[in-house]
């Protein structure tokens, strides 16, 4: 796994462990001020994933996007680099991904993009943010 030795991992269902890390290290950059505190970014997807009906070409798209900051691949396509971003200290993830999203490359900014909005509508989906916005109670 490129996620790095040691992580404990939940049990999942609808997603790899090493989507499931690679969603938690963006949630420690894009949801760093989370008013939830329990809230889980890699859970919140596997929840989303396992939950849709198959077949489904959402979830397959979902799952990839899942597996770029994790991949060696998309570091050296995006980057130049051989580190992935789950591999990087706090800091430099977070100067990665400000990179991505000021870069003059279309294809970077938009997988910041998505991967950010993917990031907020999963937190906006969860119950506990739901109720602590109002929305239900």
């Amino acid at each position: 796994m490129n996620c790095g030795p040691g992580l404990t991992t939940p049990t999942l269902r609808g997603i790899s462990p090493e989507q499931y890390h690679s969603f938690r290290s963006l949630q420690e950059v894009f949801l760093q001020d989370n008013p939830i505190p329990n809230f889980d970014l890699g859970l919140a997807l596997d929840n989303y994933v396992y939950g849709h009906p198959y077949p489904i070409e959402t979830e397959s798209v979902i799952q990839l996007l899942a597996s770029v900051p994790s991949s060696i691949l998309a570091a050296m396509a995006l980057d130049f680099s051989f580190t992935p971003i789950v591999k990087l200290p706090m800091e430099k993830r977070i100067k990665r991904l400000l990179e991505w999203k000021h870069s003059s490359l279309g294809l970077k900014r938009g997988v910041y993009a998505i991967l950010r909005q993917i990031s907020f509508f999963l937190l906006s989906s969860d119950k506990e943010y739901q109720k602590f916005v109002g929305y239900i109670q």
